[in-house]
């Protein structure tokens, strides 16, 4: 995994004053005060499952990673709802509803080699239909068995995600 770190803004957001770049995680303007905290952007990944376990994935129609497995998925708007914000992405990737299940894990990232730092929460979904269709940055979907996952995987926190929900499906079968 690639480390993120944010580059140091020149100017306040605010007054346009100059900010030191001294601090990549926090700046402080001397002029009028304002502090500018950089932090991971929160994303939301879902896990839709089938009745033989098999996970959906979507092909990535967006760089990074073009053309590479991924969870479906993304950034939350600004003050979203981490919950309706899942709910949105599957709507927008797959054109179906979905029910929220159950927490599999967060993971840090960053989205690209020097991309912006993530902050990825997983949860499994149940699809409201199994007619489903790629849209928007999607161009592929494919069912997966959780032990016969692609190798191409466009994001490291997706490849823990998926580990993290096939020890879990594991652990139900065993138990």
């Amino acid at each position: 995994m690639t480390t993120y770190r944010p580059p140091p803004h020149t100017y306040c957001p605010l007054c346009a004053s100059s900010i030191p770049p001294d601090n990549p995680y926090r700046q402080e303007c001397s002029h009028c005060g304002f502090v500018l905290y950089h932090h991971s952007n929160p994303c939301m990944g879902a896990l839709p499952l089938d009745h033989e376990g098999k996970v959906l994935l979507g092909k990535r129609g967006i760089d990074p990673f073009y053309g590479s497995w991924n969870v479906v998925g993304g950034f939350l708007t600004y003050g979203e709802d981490p919950f309706i914000g899942l709910r949105r992405e599957v709507k927008e990737e797959l054109g179906v509803d979905c029910d929220i299940l159950d927490f599999v894990t967060m993971a840090p990232d960053t989205y690209g080699p020097h991309g912006a730092a993530l902050l990825n929460t997983y949860f499994t979904v149940r699809l409201h239909s199994i007619d489903v269709h790629p849209q928007d940055d999607v161009i592929a979907l494919k069912w997966f068995p959780l032990d016969a996952l692609p190798d191409d995987l466009a994001f490291e926190s997706d490849r823990r995600a998926l580990e993290a929900l096939r020890t879990k499906h594991l652990y139900h079968k065993e138990g």
